[in-house]
C-alpha cells in the first residue's frame, strides 16, 4: 500500500506539471520569466510555511552537506529550471507546447551523467548507445521539419532553454533524494522555496514596477498554480519520492510527457508531426532503458566452487553461476554483501576471466577469509567502476585489481 501511495503521488504531481506547461503558464506570458519564478514560489512558500514550524526540530538535524544541497535543489529546481521552463514555453508561442515538456524526459540522463562526475563512475557500453538514441529523437521531437533548421530562431532556442531546464531539474533531483535522507518531505518543499525566493529576490526587483499593472487574470493562474503545480504538486513529488524507489519513481513521471501531449491537442488543438512522434518515442524507449541501467541490481545466489585462482591473483572470490547476472550490464561494480545475516563491502565482477578465457560472475568480500562454498550470498550493486578487461599476465590483473580496490574504497 505504501509503494502504491507514492507511486499515485508522483503520478498526480507529474500531471498536474503537464497542466501547468499547456494550460496554466502560457497565461503569464504578459509578465517577465523571472517575476512568474519569484512570484509563484512567493506565494507557494506562504502555503507551505507552517512545515517550518511543525518539524522546527528537524532543522538542527541537516548537516552542512545537506545545506548545500537543500540550496543546489533551491537554485537549480527552483530559481533557474523553472525560469528556463518557462522562457521556453514563450518562446514556443503556444504552438507545440508539449514538446518543451518531451525534451524534459532528458533529465534522468543529465542526474546519471552528474551522479557519475561526482562518483566518479563509468557506464556501462549500453549507456552511451541509448544517450545517443536519446539525442537522436530529441532532435525529431523539436522540429516538425527537421531538415529545415535555422540556428538562431524561436525553436531552436525553445530547444535550448528546454535542455538547460532539463539539466537543471535532472541535477536537483539526483540532489533532492540526498537531502531527503533524514528531514521530512514537507520541510525540504519548504526550504527549498524559501531559497528560491531569496534567490530570485535581486533578479526580479528591476520587475516590480511593474507588479501594479499585472491584471487580475494574471493573478488568479499564479494562486491556482500554487495551489496545484507549484507548491501542491512539489510536496506530492517529494512525498512519492520518499516512499518509492528510483526506478519506479522514473515511470511514474513518464505520465508528465505522455498527458502533456494529450492535454497540449485538447486545450490547444496542438497536434505533433508524424517525425515528432517517431522522436518521442525514440526518446521516451532509450531515456528509460538508459535509467534502468542505472538502477540497484540484486543477485542471489549459491557460491559454486572456482578454480583457486585468488591465491594467484591475491584476491580470493566468490564464483556464481553466470545466468544470474543475464539482465546485468558486464563490468565492475561496487557492492554491498549480504552473508549470513551480516553485511560487507564488496566488488562484483561480471566479464570475461583472464585466466580461463571464459565469462564469469565472481564477488571479492572485504574483509572477509572464510569459507563460504555452498552457501547462499546476495551481492547488491551501488556502482559502475569500469568496463570488463582482458589481461595477457597474473601480473598484469593482479595489478589491476590492487588499484580496483584502492580506487573503489580509498577515495
Amino acid at each position: 500500500m505504501k509503494i502504491i501511495i507514492g507511486a499515485l503521488a508522483v503520478v498526480v504531481a507529474a500531471l498536474l506539471w503537464s497542466l501547468d506547461g499547456i494550460f496554466l503558464r502560457p497565461q503569464l506570458a504578459s509578465i517577465s520569466p523571472t517575476l512568474v519564478v519569484f512570484l509563484e514560489h512567493s506565494f507557494g512558500f506562504i502555503i507551505l510555511l507552517p512545515f517550518l514550524f511543525i518539524y522546527k526540530s528537524e532543522i538542527k538535524n541537516i548537516t552542512k552537506k545537506q545545506w548545500g544541497t537543500i540550496f543546489w535543489v533551491a537554485l537549480f529546481g527552483g530559481a533557474l529550471g523553472t525560469t528556463f521552463f518557462t522562457k521556453a514555453l514563450f518562446l514556443t508561442g503556444f504552438v507545440d507546447v508539449s514538446v518543451v515538456i518531451l525534451l524534459q524526459k532528458f533529465q534522468p540522463i543529465f542526474a546519471i551523467l552528474l551522479s557519475a562526475i561526482i562518483l566518479k563512475e563509468r557506464f556501462p557500453a549500453k549507456f552511451y548507445i541509448y544517450a545517443i538514441c536519446a539525442l537522436i529523437g530529441g532532435y525529431f521531437v523539436t522540429f516538425k521539419d527537421p531538415s529545415s533548421i535555422n540556428l538562431g530562431n524561436a525553436t531552436t532556442m525553445m530547444a535550448i532553454f528546454s535542455l538547460l531546464a532539463a539539466f537543471s531539474w535532472g541535477s536537483s533531483t539526483t540532489f533532492g533524494k540526498y537531502s531527503l535522507k533524514n528531514i521530512n518531505y514537507g520541510l525540504l518543499s519548504a526550504l527549498r522555496f524559501g531559497f528560491t525566493i531569496i534567490i530570485m529576490l535581486i533578479p526580479a526587483i528591476k520587475y516590480f514596477s511593474t507588479l501594479p499593472s499585472i491584471e487580475s487574470d494574471v493573478w488568479r493562474t499564479l494562486i491556482i498554480i500554487v495551489f496545484t503545480s507549484g507548491a501542491v504538486a512539489m510536496y506530492l513529488y517529494y512525498y512519492g519520492l520518499k516512499k518509492i524507489p528510483a526506478s519506479l519513481a522514473t515511470l511514474c513521471e513518464l505520465a508528465w510527457p505522455f498527458s502533456a501531449v494529450i492535454f497540449d491537442y485538447f486545450f490547444n488543438h496542438n497536434i505533433l508531426s508524424a517525425t515528432q512522434i517517431i522522436g518521442a518515442v525514440v526518446l521516451v524507449i532509450a531515456v528509460t532503458l538508459a535509467t534502468r541501467l542505472n538502477k540497484t541490481k540484486i543477485i542471489n545466489g549459491i557460491v559454486l566452487a572456482g578454480n583457486n585462482n585468488g591465491e594467484r591473483t591475491g584476491a580470493r572470490t566468490a564464483n556464481l553461476d553466470i545466468s544470474l547476472a543475464k539482465n546485468l550490464p558486464k563490468g565492475l561494480y561496487s557492492c554491498k554483501v549480504d552473508l549470513d545475516g551480516v553485511f560487507y563491502r564488496g566488488l562484483l565482477y561480471y566479464g570475461i576471466n583472464s585466466l580461463t578465457e571464459k565469462d564469469c560472475l565472481e564477488i571479492h568480500i572485504l574483509e572477509f577469509n572464510g569459507d563460504i562454498y555452498g552457501k547462499e550470498i546476495t551481492a547488491i550493486t551501488e556502482r559502475y567502476l569500469r568496463f570488463p578487461k582482458k589481461f595477457k599476465s597474473v601480473e598484469k590483473l593482479s595489478e589491476q585489481i590492487k588499484k580496483d580496490l584502492s580506487q573503489s574504497f580509498n577515495e
